[in-house]
C-alpha cells in the first residue's frame, strides 16, 4: 500500500469514527431529513439537552461535516454539501 493508499485509508477511518458515535449518527439522520435545523430542533427531536447536541454538532462542524450559520439568537446546522459529508449521510442512510 502506498502512501497516498494509506492517507486515503486514515481518512476513511475519521469519518467513520464519527459515525461511530450513536448521537452524531442520529444528528446526522435529523439533518439528512431537512435542510437546516436550529439545535433546539435538533435536541426536540432526539430528546436531548442543548448543551449535548451543541458539544456534538461542534465535533461534526470540525471534521466539515455540518455548517453553522446564525439566524438571529439561534444557531442553525445543515449538512456540508463537500463529498466526504455526502459519502457520510448516504452511508448512514442506508443501514435499515
Amino acid at each position: 500500500m502506498g502512501i497516498a493508499e494509506r492517507k486515503r485509508a486514515a481518512h476513511a477511518a475519521r469519518l467513520l469514527k464519527l459515525a461511530a458515535s450513536s448521537t452524531r449518527a442520529a444528528i446526522l439522520f435529523v439533518l439528512s431529513r431537512h435542510k437546516q435545523l436550529a439545535v433546539q430542533d435538533i435536541a426536540g427531536e432526539l430528546d436531548m439537552t442543548h448543551s449535548a447536541v451543541s458539544h456534538q454538532l461542534a465535533v461534526l462542524a470540525g471534521a466539515d461535516i455540518v455548517t453553522s450559520k446564525k439566524s438571529g439568537r439561534m444557531m442553525c446546522y445543515a449538512i456540508s454539501k463537500n463529498p466526504q459529508a455526502k459519502a457520510l449521510v448516504k452511508f448512514l442512510t442506508t443501514i435499515k
